[in-house]
């Protein structure tokens, strides 16, 4: 039986993913830079939840979660959430914006990786063609940047391990596919995952909302961005993505945010774009064009959920 292919209801998701979250690379070094990371994190996610509830009450979907299911629900959060951001903000304050959406944009290999070994999906030539094409306009992002990972490799390691905690938390999401409304699930998850960084925050920062009075208007507008954009809205369309898209082709369209993250990150970091930043940029281009269209001629073929 054939079918539209799942690019169909895939551009518009991918293009949020990769405005939002890519420009936020930059905001978020911002942030992080003049509020203590944690702190950063505790202020936003739950108001990033709050905001993924009130769009499931304008829905009108359910927001129970069937008992049975409480105990993955966490698991799915600890992996999608806590354990993304916590590493994610310490890695970022260590390492240039740019380069750490590079770096924690290897989630791909991670996640598609865990896929065969734990969903037994087939890696097919066009997937490892893609993947092998991402993977490549990464590393000529680097470039020469490669060599200066050795001086900084808790940082990198920071950002390496969040992208394995969320390519892990994606491969679950998708073996399990909890019997929930996306949107409410995503709202659930980012609530409790907020909370063991919300509980730790104070442990880190005794005195977090003191410096509040004197905050920049960069801060405010960081804290804003994250709620709304990339807390609620990108991350709702993540984890639609996430969840109706086999993990090799959703992590694979992740791999735009990047490439707009170091364009971001050169327009408000004041660096200049280069030859390799365009060299990059057709390569995961390319890499998206062999995972998510087909040949011509050969219809699409409905993955079983």
């Amino acid at each position: 039986m054939t079918a539209r292919h799942p690019l169909a209801h895939a551009f518009a998701p991918i293009a949020v993913l990769a405005l939002v979250w890519g420009c936020n690379w930059p905001i978020l070094k911002i942030g992080v830079t003049e509020i203590a990371p944690l702190t950063f994190r505790a202020i936003t996610l739950p108001f990033a939840a709050a905001g993924l509830f009130v769009i499931v009450r304008m829905a009108g979907e359910r927001l129970a979660i069937p008992r049975a299911w409480w105990g993955r629900v966490v698991v799915l959060s600890l992996f999608n959430i806590t354990g993304w951001n916590g590493f994610v903000l310490f890695g970022v304050q260590q390492l240039p914006a740019g380069r750490s959406a590079i770096l924690a944009y290897t989630m791909p290999i991670w996640a598609t990786l865990i896929a065969m070994a734990v969903l037994h999906e087939p890696l097919n030539r066009r997937k490892i063609v893609g993947l092998a094409l991402g993977m490549l306009g990464m590393v000529v992002l680097l470039g020469d940047d490669l060599r200066q990972l050795r001086s900084l490799p808790v940082g990198a390691l920071l950002i390496l391990a969040a992208a394995t905690s969320w390519a892990i938390g994606i491969v679950l999401l998708r073996k399990w596919n909890p019997p929930i409304a996306q949107i409410a699930l995503s709202a659930w998850m980012m609530l409790l995952g907020s909370l063991p960084l919300v509980a730790i925050a104070p442990l880190i920062d005794p005195s977090p909302l003191a410096g509040l009075p004197h905050w920049s208007p960069g801060a405010w507008f960081a804290v804003v961005y994250n709620i709304v954009l990339a807390g609620t809205i990108a991350n709702g369309a993540w984890f639609h993505l996430a969840r109706s898209l086999p993990v090799a082709i959703s992590s694979l369209s992740s791999l735009p945010v990047p490439v707009v993250g170091v364009f971001a990150g050169m327009l408000v970091l004041g660096e200049r774009p280069g030859a390799t930043e365009f060299v990059a940029l057709g390569l995961v281009l390319a890499s998206l064009a062999a995972v998510l269209f087909q040949p011509s001629g050969q219809p699409a073929r409905v993955e079983p959920e």
